[in-house]
This record gives C-alpha cells, structure tokens and sequence, in this order.
C-alpha cells in the first residue's frame, strides 16, 4: 500500500518539518511516501518498525545530508529508493542498502564520482533512474574504467610491497603511501578528478584495500567455500598434471612494450590430426604456435593485413587514421568440409571493427569484412552451417553469410594443387565487404543496465532446434536461430544467490551434447556453474546442475573445458575437467565427476605463473586439449605446458 501523510502510520507533517517525524510501527506496510515535507537531514531511520517495507519516496525534499550508518542498526529490505528533488551530494549512506533494485537520483548536487561510484556501493542496482540518459551511459562507462585502471595496474603487486613491514612501527605510514599511491594512479585519468574528494571514493579505495590485505593474509581462502579449502588441502600433494615447456613474447611492435601487450584470446586448431597447432590474438599480431617444436609458425599483423585489403584510392581516402590504434580482440575456428579433408580457418575480430578470415595452412588472408562499429567482441561460427558467422559487438548479435569467402578459398586451393584448374574469380585481390547479413539483434531495451555482449556459442538441442547463447554483462540471452524467421531473444533468469552477486558472464562452453550440460562462469562469482540447457530454456530460468567451487575474480577470463574418457566400469554420470584463470597468475585445474547415486568427486590444483622479475599477470583466456594447456595474460605472455602422461 502507499502512504502520504495518513496519521495512522506517522505524526502530522507540516511544510516546515526539517526532520524526520515519528513514525508508527507496520508489519505490513510496503511502500512509504515521505515526499514534500521540507526534510533537511536524516539521522537514523526506523527500518526495523517495517521489516516489509520494499519502497521509499524521499523526493521533493531539502536534503543536503543523510548519515551514512542510518540503515546500520537494522537490515533494511528496500528495493526501490526515490531520492530526486533534492540537494544530496554524497551516496554513501546506500551501503547497507543489499537489496536495492531501482534508485532515482534525479536533481541533486551530487559529484560526477558520486553517481558513477553508486553502481560499486549497490552491487544489485539494476535500474537508475536521471533526467540525463546519456549520464546514466557515461557513468557506467566509468565505473568499468575503474575496475579495469585497478586491475592493470598490478594492484597485487603494489599491496605486498606496501605491507612487507606491517608488524613494524611504520606500517600505519606504509597504509598511508599505499592510499595515496592508489588516488595517485586513479587521479592521473582526468575523467577521476578529485576522486579524494568524494566519500564514495575514499569507501571505495577503502574497501578495495581490505579486499587486498585479507587476499594477502588468507592465500585466497576467504573467496572459497570450506568443502573447496578442504578439497585444495586434499589436493595439493597430488602429482601435477601439467608442466610448462615455453613462454613466449610474441605480440609487442618493439622491445619497448613487451609487458604493454594483452593477448586477447588462444584457441587450438579443432580436430587436428596431431592437436598441436594454436592461433593466438593480441596488440596488432595474430600468431600461429607450433606446440610439438615450440615455434611460431606464422604471423599476421595489422599493417601487412590491411595494405593486403585495402585499394590504393581507399588508402589515400584513410590516410589520417591510425592502423596502429586496430588491435586484434577475439578469434574462433572454423571448420569446413573441402574434398577428402576438412579445412580449418580463423576468424579473427579487432577492436575497429574488422574481421579478417586467415588459412594458416596455406598462409593467406582470403576474406576481409568491416562493419561500422566500434569493436568486435567475440564471434563463432554456426554448428551445422560453417558458413554462418555470429558476431558480438556492443549489444548487438550479428549473423553474416560468408560462403562467398569460402568458395573463393576453395578455388584457389584447387588452382594451388593442379595450376590447369580453372580459377572461378578474374580477380585475384583479397575479397572485401561481400557481407549479406541474415539477422541481427538489439539486447539493449533502453531501459535498465547497459548491456555489453561478452560470449557466443552455438548450440544444437537437435538436428532442427540450434540455439545461440549469448552471455553479456547483465545476464545470459537465448536466441533460437531460423534462416527464415527472427524470434526475440529470451533472457535467463538468475537465481538470487548469483544475480545478488552478479550476472556478468565472462565465458562458457559445452559440457555434454546429450545431457546438454554448459559450464558458465560469471564476474565477481565464486563459482562456476554447470546449468542444464533444455531444462533451464523450458523455465526461463538457470536450472543448475552443479556449482564447482573457485576463487572469483575481478577481471574477466575465459574458461577452457574437456570431457574426459568414462573408464569401462566407471558408474559417473559426467566426467571433465576444467582450466580456470586468475588475477594474480594463478590458475586452477578442477577434474569433476558426478554420479546418480553418490555425491559428486572435486579434485582442484593451484597453479603458479613464473614470470621474469616477480610480474603479476591477469590470465585472459585458456584453451586445453588432449595433449596441451596454453594460457594467454595481460602482459604479452603466452604460456604452453604439455600434459603428463
């Protein structure tokens, strides 16, 4: 029920009230207006008097102060807050806020760090609501420059060293450089001016180093559950299943950058013969790594690509932009049936836009497409048709036809193997923008959180019924691909233990075909969560199978996955394993088996990146194999470890 000033709940309210009026107890009340009563600060709340109450108007107010610990005595469980129409300057006082769904923060003083800064203090914000829509889209922006500006900058690095001497007198002066240390480095971006200045700002940086000095202290415990503690204790005296054989720095321009570079994405060669080839994406280079002999077997880079596609007219045309700017941002293999052998290419998306396709066996660029947008995010290719390409970008999913690409391919492969061969095109340049596009989807509504595609993959529920899984950072999306029809695209929903948490997908992939089983994990979460695809489309919902505990990151990874051989008379029900990378240069191996009628077996090991003078890295992406396990981080480094027999 609403409320405006019905004297059963609370004390006559008067035009010049500058406090919060007595308000009487209600179990039941839900929603209570306290709007236009010239409020001009709050000191407490009695949230404890309505243990049911989900909304709360404080709009057309005068307030310019709300104590920060006025929810602290009480849980509160408000899901929508109206703050609009007043002259607030700090948010600071939503920290307790742990349910908080919708907030109006329409006409107030507040900073530009404030706003952006409340999308961190409510972690379950999903709606925020100002005049100014394009604000809203600016300050989310920011807040993800933050965490990344956070995370790049070897925050683990600078904590350790400021915390070497804690025990000593001058541990208080060493906190103190390391706060100063981290508004230094936030402060250099002009877009964070001031950040000391703002109470949510020094929360943040506050919270950030307990969230260090307790990684530093617990070697990562206090992320795990206590059945993943006692599993990794178990664990840790096993033999390793993996041992490194090469790292490799092949992604900088110059020996200036050799840290400078990520390395986007690795992928093995699929059904290879021999399973040693990996292509690799990063900076303005795309390599091909032999894992037999440990040599890079070829490189594509940007300028040699694009003066390949580019005509000398469109070259003069481009003259000003900066190819150095491009920069390769996610691959994926595809498979194509030629004559008595399948042939392999990479698709390879950049952050302008681009998307090259590349045959390493034959060493050419054969296809080139740009679309006007800003950055590729990831792509895949269709299960049972090869020559269906789905591209993210944005929140956008995009499906182009490229048969022309492959047709043309395979005729300069069959002029290759007999010179007699007719060739089908006059043209022998690099085929550029033949692009007809099929379909194509807006997941963003205009309304809510800002959606930003993060993860494709095709998959086949039967011969006639292919879905797309799209993961994103605001939820999992299902589109249900026909040729001939465009359905709408449905969302997942989330069980609250993890959309409370949060609901960025950073990547999945295909457990088991025919129990349709996908492993997916999500930003923040520690978990991974192993959900039944044709159970959770028929509710709408993740229907969830089974939860491997593991420490949750703050910057997003790709996971690797391998079903592994049943042995004869072994009862599992599901056996895999599955790569999983860290912030701090670790990553960790979980071999899982379920059974019907027992619980589940969890094997986990922790492994260590050794880099050369202590670096940290961000581990990006993983891919695994039969044979090999290769690692890709933020500092130009690709790591190849080979499988114990």
């Amino acid at each position: 029920m609403m409320i405006a000033s019905d004297k059963q709940y609370h004390e006559d309210y008067s035009t010049s009230c500058k406090c919060l009026p007595t308000l009487i107890p209600n179990d039941q009340l839900r929603e209570l207006n306290l709007s236009n009563l010239q409020l001009a600060n709050i000191d407490s709340f009695p949230f404890e008097k309505f243990p049911n109450l989900h909304s709360l108007d404080l709009s057309y107010n005068q307030l310019t102060s709300i104590n920060p610990d006025w929810s602290k005595l009480s849980q509160n469980c408000i899901k929508y807050l109206n703050l609009s129409r007043n002259k607030l300057e700090s948010l600071l006082f939503l920290k307790d806020f742990k349910y908080l769904n919708t907030l109006n923060i329409t006409d107030n003083l507040l900073r530009n760090n404030e706003r952006f800064l409340s999308l961190y203090i409510c972690p379950t914000l999903e709606h925020l609501i100002d005049v100014d829509r394009e604000q809203i889209h600016s300050d989310r922006l920011k807040f993800d420059q933050l965490l990344l500006l956070l995370i790049q900058a070897n925050m683990d690095s600078l904590w350790s060293l400021s915390r070497h001497d804690r025990n000593k007198k001058n541990s208080k002066k060493s906190l103190d450089d390391f706060r100063r240390s981290i508004i230094k480095l936030i402060e250099k971006e002009n877009i964070f001016f001031e950040f000391h200045l703002s109470s949510l700002g020094n929360y943040f940086i506050e919270k950030k180093m307990n969230e260090f000095d307790a990684r530093v202290k617990s070697t990562f415990k206090t992320y795990l559950s206590d059945d993943f503690n006692r599993s990794m204790n178990i664990e840790e005296k096993l033999k390793s299943s993996f041992e490194p054989i090469k790292c490799f720095r092949c992604h900088h321009k110059s020996n200036d950058d050799l840290t400078t570079i990520s390395v986007s994405m690795c992928a093995f060669e699929p059904n290879n013969t021999s399973n040693h080839i990996l292509a690799t994406c990063g900076g303005n280079k795309v390599c091909f790594i032999d894992c037999k002999t440990c040599e890079i077997t070829h490189l594509f880079e940007v300028n040699t690509l694009q003066s390949t596609a580019t005509s000398t007219n469109r070259m003069i045309k481009d003259k000003n932009r900066k190819s150095n700017a491009e920069h390769f941002s996610c691959l994926c293999w595809i498979e194509i049936e030629n004559i008595n052998e399948t042939l392999n290419v990479l698709a390879v998306g950049s952050t302008s836009g681009h998307i090259y396709l590349l045959s390493p066996q034959w060493k050419i660029m054969f296809g080139h497409i740009e679309l006007s947008v800003s950055s590729i995010s990831c792509l895949t290719w269709h299960s049972s048709n090869p020559c269906m390409l789905a591209i993210g970008y944005d929140h956008i999913v995009r499906f182009i036809n490229i048969r022309s690409y492959i047709d043309r391919l395979q005729s300069f492969i069959r002029k290759q193997k007999k010179p007699a061969a007719q060739f089908d095109y006059v043209d022998s340049s690099v085929f550029i923008n033949k692009i007809p596009t099929t379909h194509m989807y807006n997941l963003y509504s205009g309304q809510g959180p800002l959606v930003n595609i993060t993860d494709l993959l095709f998959y086949p529920l039967s011969k006639d019924n292919i879905v797309l899984l799209v993961g994103t950072t605001s939820g999992l999306f299902i589109i249900k691909y026909k040729e001939k029809q465009q359905q709408s695209p449905i969302q997942l929903a989330f069980p609250k233990s993890i959309w409370a948490a949060s609901e960025h997908v950073e990547s999945f992939r295909i457990i088991n075909n025919s129990t349709h089983l996908i492993a997916m994990n999500i930003l923040g979460l520690d978990q991974i969560c192993c959900f039944n695809l044709e159970q959770s489309l028929k509710d709408q919902q993740l229907h969830i199978i089974i939860l491997i505990s593991n420490p949750s990151r703050h910057m997003p990874t790709k996971i690797t996955l391998l079903p592994v051989n049943k042995r004869k008379n072994s009862s599992a029900t599901e056996s895999f394993e599955c790569i999983v990378g860290h912030n701090d240069g670790s990553f960790f191996n979980h071999e899982i088996q379920t059974y019907k009628t027992k619980e589940s077996i969890l094997k986990t090991k922790q492994y260590k990146i050794k880099c050369e003078q202590n670096e940290i890295s961000n581990i990006l992406s993983t891919s695994l194999n039969e044979h090999y396990l290769c690692l890709t981080t933020n500092n130009n480094l690709i790591c190849l470890y080979k499988r114990r027999q």
